[in-house]
């Protein structure tokens, strides 16, 4: 009888915002390069090329034949000069083979994990307190050229113990001991990081857990400067030749993408611009994976198009920290489509909780519309605002636990200009202001009002009205009814002037019923 396969998984995270993986792959910074390096110029390339041939002929004459190296190099040279190469080669190739596969960051410090075939080996933490200095900088390893965070060690601070380890690791990383015998620097390289979005992983938690004073300059401009497109990369990526999968059906169960990063375990929803599936990583976790098929037909500009509106999502969750929203987790092109990976919430739709339950009662409406006014209230309050302009009971998930959870960003946009947009929504929760394109924060209070109708009703609100609930249940109090009238007043200077100042009436409605 087979033994069943042994499943090796890195360590459990530790409870904690800041607390992440951060794959980390050399071949994978070796392939950025090497697409690089096929972008620059064509001298560049000859030369290159010119050196390759000259170097390979020259490997094959001096071990086949020792004719030419003799007459130059005397009766030893060709051993000396094949021993030269393959030093030189073992030197470039050592990281590839020996770099760790994820950096592991927290309040205890950094860990490095090693996950293979053959088991897992990980090295203790690294606390923070051993870093004396980190900073950016360029380095290269013969051809290969790269921007690295280098991470500075004050040895003699360093238990032996650990001080042995870092030594035993150090070309994996390119650890060098400056001439400073005391201090290690740990080179670790940002292209190696799989993920830009890994990277702002990375930076922040250096911020969170490293004293200010221990942070260089240009690693806080490197923060700045991260995540500032991911459409030009992506352009690049299928503009480069490599077999695209053109197949524009959805993906089926078992198929895999990201070169096998992501396993596609369900579909979940399908409609508007998306498809959105089930699916688990390479350490088994469930993800949701949103699909955006690219256009095959309409040139550059318009792929470009689709990817600035994938991307436009991509930055507003990247920089959302609320516990009542989904979290980004990456973002990529695989093919002829665009996925963003997003934390997978356990619930229902307010939705599905409608059609499976019917209209539901006043008591857990008011608590959810406080939930809802509550996460409003966090968005409208960023600078710039944040409007959602989706805020719709198909985007609000309740979770068993009873909290509520927002999804779907892609039409929501901050407030920074006063210019018209385009109308976006559905029709039923979209204020008379959002569908002229000038949508507030108030047009998200229309939709919550919107929202909280439905949940009471089990019936969509009338396109632009005033929504009444006693219309459809005369039960409800009269509190709660002018409560949502004035939410979906039609002009806006009606309405609450705030998801907050919502979120007080709702509590007030909360406490009268308890009492």
């Amino acid at each position: 009888m087979r033994r069943p396969k042994k499943i090796i998984a890195l360590p459990q995270l530790p409870a904690g915002t800041n607390e992440a993986y951060i794959p980390y792959s050399a071949w994978r910074a070796q392939g950025r390069f090497r697409h690089k390096m096929n972008q620059e110029a064509d001298v560049k390339k000859q030369v290159f090329k010119a050196l390759a041939i000259i170097a390979v002929v020259y490997f094959g004459i001096s071990w086949f034949s020792h004719i030419f190296p003799e007459k130059i190099f005397g009766l030893y040279g060709p051993l000396w000069l094949n021993f030269a190469l393959y030093f030189y080669a073992f030197v470039l190739a050592y990281p590839l083979f020996t770099a760790p596969t994820n950096i592991q960051i927290g309040k205890e410090g950094i860990r490095l994990h090693w996950l293979s075939f053959l088991g897992l080996l990980s090295t203790p933490w690294i606390g923070h307190e051993y870093f004396d200095y980190v900073t950016v900088s360029t380095f290269s390893r013969g051809y290969y050229k790269s921007q690295a965070i280098d991470l500075y060690i004050n040895k003699d601070n360093v238990p032996v113990r650990l001080r042995r380890i870092l030594r035993l690791v150090a070309p994996s990383l390119w650890c060098v001991s400056l001439k400073n015998q005391h201090i290690l620097k740990l080179r670790v390289d940002t292209a190696a990081i799989s993920h830009e979005a890994d990277l702002t992983v990375l930076l922040r938690a250096f911020k969170n857990f490293i004293p200010a004073e221990k942070l260089g300059t240009e690693l806080l401009q490197l923060e700045e400067h991260t995540g500032q497109s991911f459409t030009k990369l992506w352009l690049d990526t299928l503009d480069r030749g490599d077999r695209l999968r053109l197949s524009m059906g959805p993906l089926e169960p078992g198929e895999t993408v990201l070169s096998g990063q992501y396993e596609v375990l369900s579909r979940l929803a399908a409609g508007g611009q998306s498809v959105t599936y089930l699916a688990q990583d390479e350490n088994k976790q469930q993800v949701v994976l949103k699909e955006f098929v690219l256009p095959t037909r309409g040139g550059i500009e318009i792929r470009k198009r689709t990817l600035e509106n994938v991307e436009h999502e991509a930055k507003l969750l990247d920089k959302l920290s609320h516990d009542r929203i989904v979290k980004l987790i990456d973002c990529f092109v695989d093919g002829q489509r665009a996925y963003l990976v997003l934390e997978y919430i356990d619930g229902k739709s307010l939705r599905k909780l409608v059609l499976d339950e019917g209209a539901i009662d006043a008591a857990l409406a008011i608590t959810l519309g406080i939930a809802m006014c509550s996460v409003l209230e966090y968005m409208h309050a960023l600078a710039p605002p944040l409007i959602h302009r989706d805020f719709t009971p198909e985007n609000l998930l309740l979770l068993s636990s009873g909290e509520l959870a927002l999804i779907d960003f892609n039409v929501a946009e901050q407030l920074e200009t006063k210019e018209t947009k385009t109308m976006v929504g559905k029709h039923c929760y979209v204020p008379p202001e959002q569908f002229r394109g000038k949508a507030t924060a108030q047009s998200d209070v229309y939709a919550c009002g919107c929202t909280l109708f439905l949940l009471l009703t089990a019936v969509d609100p009338e396109p632009i009205s005033v929504s009444n609930v006693q219309s459809e249940r005369p039960e409800i109090s009269s509190e709660l009814n002018n409560l949502i009238a004035r939410a979906t007043a039609l002009d806006a200077t009606k309405r609450f002037a705030s998801a907050g100042a919502m979120r007080d009436e709702l509590e007030k409605l909360s406490e009268q019923l308890t009492h």
